[in-house]
């Protein structure tokens, strides 16, 4: 029994025999777990009263860096196969299968018209539940989940659409509110 225990285990070896021929997904996946395993390991900065703070889970679309509320977040996922919904707007990219369900893929970028530049195609989605609707949003990349004091939340001028920005530049979405928004319903606002 103690011969069992000091024997290492080789993952790359049961990786490899799983057989699986999408290295840039496996590249991906090894980057994430190295990140999520050096802001782990990192100390943390102060402690704050949880009153105090806000808890996001951090992702980066294009150029932006977004964050919401980590209580409404259902699962990050890699982005499998999307299918397009014919008479949709433009920011609905389409549906994906999670699990059996059926989830909308919605593309912020196009929602809130910033420019999209394709060099790279967003590689996961973030599954969100507000407001009794459950909408994924395409992302680049998951940073992670961070606590910011409220004190360095700055409100936003005339947007419905972010609770805030952080001197970082992160906007913390307001995800209520874009989920009640009009232009959600298929046909029911400027599309």
């Amino acid at each position: 029994m103690a011969n069992e225990s000091s024997k290492s285990i080789n993952f790359e070896a049961i990786w490899h025999s799983l057989d699986w021929q999408d290295d840039s997904q496996l590249v991906a996946i090894q980057k994430r777990l190295r990140q999520r395993a050096q802001q782990y390991a990192a100390p943390p900065k102060q402690r704050v009263e949880s009153d105090e703070v806000e808890t996001a889970l951090v992702f980066h679309l294009g150029e932006e860096v977004y964050g919401v509320d980590v209580m409404l977040v259902r699962a990050v996922r890699p982005v499998s196969k999307i299918t397009r919904v014919p008479g949709t707007p433009p920011f609905y990219r389409g549906v994906m299968n999670i699990r059996g369900q059926i989830t909308t893929v919605m593309d912020l970028r196009l929602f809130f018209d910033l420019p999209v530049n394709e060099t790279q195609p967003p590689l996961e989605l973030v599954v969100m539940r507000a407001v009794g609707l459950e909408i994924g949003f395409l992302a680049h990349e998951v940073s992670g989940v961070v606590s910011i004091p409220r004190a360095a939340i700055q409100m936003p001028g005339e947007t419905r659409f972010a609770r805030g920005v952080t001197a970082e530049r992160m906007v913390l979405l307001n995800v209520g509110q874009i989920f009640e928004s009009e232009r959600l319903v298929i046909g029911g606002g400027d599309e």
